[in-house]
């Protein structure tokens, strides 16, 4: 590199506030990645305070960073926090000179080394990082019970053996734009295709969802093109993004729904953390005639967007502020596309046709090892009527307690977390099509705590990080929610317990009820481990059960066998 080169690239970095290594992998890091789990562990342990776990994905070089500052906080750490630091040093950090070269560019196949990752090609330079890696996976399905009674008899039984590949291309170039995209086609090879509708993570996929029993076939593509520094970033993506704080699923954005397309632009500094997202929703398409009596699909041109502000004004202390608006029936406004501009104050310009909410959240950890967060979401609020149950107010709250230790054969985190969620909470009364486009949900399924509206959940946590790579997480819940019903003469009576229905009461109900309506009740647990006894070779199992007091109970299971390529 001629000399004036490395003088410009100092005075960039010195400029910026960056370490050259800040600057290598921007790429993103997709939030279903185990190593978000581990560096919250190590938060509430202690040895990671800043960083924030309230909204993922980060890029490869964030991870690399703090992966860094718990090895200096822990230089001589054992069981299970130093088995699993250096598993993921070794994902994240390893110098790919291991990796050995072919035909002068890169490394074609699969690598000897036991201890090495696996890609079928990788490729690293002054100019790219190219990474190309596989995943093969068998999974079994079963269901007792429709998880989903909308779609599936409540009493349904179903099974089913699947294959589902996967391809990831990642990289970067010269270390200032990475890029990330994975994508799975999956296919039912045995059973009965309509156990794809109780599977969560497969339910509001188009193919799964879009008729009475599924054709077998399942898609879905993660995709990011980012460019960032160590304080700023800017990134279009189709993707999960989780925001909130939380222990289980957060009341903001939980990842329940299918991966949406979104525009992101970033500010990151020790202190403060602002966010600003506008984003693409999709809604269930309806069939309408066309020209010529032709059928056509169409749904309701929805978007969202988000500005989220966090400050860390002490090592034990983190708050943030976040408003987000829902609108559609038009195309991208542009009082919602400025980052600056407050969205209340612009959907009360824009003639109040919109949905709003805002999030207050706080995170403190009063000594090494304990951590709580608290969480006031509000969709609607009218202070001239607070107290009253008024319909004009609608909110949801979050509370949870933590704590990270380590057994003699792993490291833990264990916590207990409450949720309430009022009546009509992310829901909304215009209707266009059978759509009330402006409600918190994409493809009908809700954005934010998987409960919904009118309803209560406590739960009860633990992840355990062992070693041979085996980590496990059990969860228990007592749950508590309304539903809609019919009355007498069959007219169905909304008391705000479904997010795809925000029909607005009659004025001679000036009030709502929590948990009116009927009422469904019942303890519930959820099982996820996984186990690779042999690199990039494992297996895995989910298993999700809920009891409740009037419907029958219900019980899903998915078990995996994968190998990484």
């Amino acid at each position: 590199m001629p000399c004036w080169k490395r003088w410009v690239l100092t005075a960039a970095v010195l400029i910026l506030g960056v370490s050259p290594s800040a600057l290598a992998q921007p790429e993103v890091v997709p939030s279903d990645h185990p190593v978000y789990d581990f560096l919250h562990q190590q938060r509430v342990a202690g040895n990671l305070p800043g960083y924030r776990h309230e909204s993922l994905p980060l890029g490869r070089a964030d991870i690399q960073r703090h992966l860094a500052t718990v090895r200096s906080a822990l230089p001589a750490a054992t069981g299970g926090t130093g088995y699993w630091l250096a598993e993921f040093s070794r994902e994240f950090d390893e110098p790919r000179d291991a990796i050995e070269s072919m035909f002068g560019y890169g490394r074609v196949g699969i690598p000897r080394e036991a201890d090495t990752e696996k890609f079928l090609f990788y490729s690293q330079g002054e100019a790219w990082r190219l990474a190309v890696s596989g995943r093969g996976t068998i999974e079994y399905r079963t269901s007792e019970g429709a998880l989903r009674p909308d779609v599936l008899p409540v009493d349904a039984s179903y099974s089913g053996l699947a294959g589902t590949p996967q391809l990831t291309l990642e990289g970067n170039y010269r270390g200032r734009i990475g890029f990330y995209s994975r994508t799975f086609n999956g296919f039912q090879v045995t059973g009965d295709n309509r156990v794809l509708q109780a599977d969560p993570t497969l339910a509001s996929l188009y193919y799964v969802g879009i008729r009475d029993t599924p054709d077998g076939s399942f898609d879905r593509t993660t995709a990011s093109v980012r460019a960032a520094t160590r304080t700023f970033s800017a990134e279009i993506a189709h993707a999960r993004p989780l925001v909130g704080a939380a222990f289980g699923r957060p009341l903001i954005l939980a990842g329940n729904a299918d991966n949406f397309s979104f525009v992101k632009l970033g500010v990151d500094t020790r202190l403060v953390q602002y966010q600003f997202m506008h984003s693409a929703l999709g809604d269930q398409s309806r069939s309408v005639e066309g020209e010529n009596g032709q059928g056509l699909l169409l749904g309701p041109e929805r978007y969202m967007a988000l500005h989220r502000l966090a400050v860390n004004p002490a090592r034990w202390l983190g708050l943030a502020f976040t408003e987000m608006v829902v609108y559609g029936n038009r195309g991208p406004e542009l009082a919602y596309l400025n980052p600056v501009n407050p969205f209340k104050t612009a959907e009360h310009a824009l003639w109040d046709r919109d949905n709003t909410l805002f999030a207050i959240e706080a995170v403190v950890r009063p000594v090494a090892g304990v951590e709580a967060h608290a969480t006031f979401l509000a969709d609607d609020l009218d202070f001239g009527e607070f107290g009253d149950n008024s319909y004009n107010n609608k909110w949801a709250v979050q509370a949870g307690l933590g704590t990270a230790f380590e057994t003699p054969v792993g490291a833990a985190l264990g916590y207990v977390e409450y949720t309430r969620t009022e009546p009509f909470i992310y829901t909304h009364r215009f209707l266009l099509e059978g759509s009330y486009y402006n409600s918190y949900t994409h493809n009908g399924f809700g954005l934010g705590h998987p409960i919904g509206p009118n309803a209560d959940q406590i739960e009860v946590g633990l992840e355990v990080w062992l070693p041979f790579r085996l980590r496990a997480t059990v969860r228990g819940r007592y749950a508590r929610r309304g539903e809609n019903f019919t009355d007498e003469d069959g007219t169905l009576i909304n008391v705000g317990g479904n997010i795809t229905n925000g029909d607005q009461p009659p004025f001679s109900e000036p009030t709502k009820e929590f948990l009116r309506g009927t009422v469904q009740q019942g303890p519930g647990a959820t099982l996820d481990v996984t186990w690779e006894p042999l690199n990039e070779v494992g297996v895995a199992l989910h298993l999700d059960y809920q009891q409740w007091d009037n419907d029958p109970n219900r019980l899903f299971a998915r078990s995996s066998f994968f190998i990484d390529l």
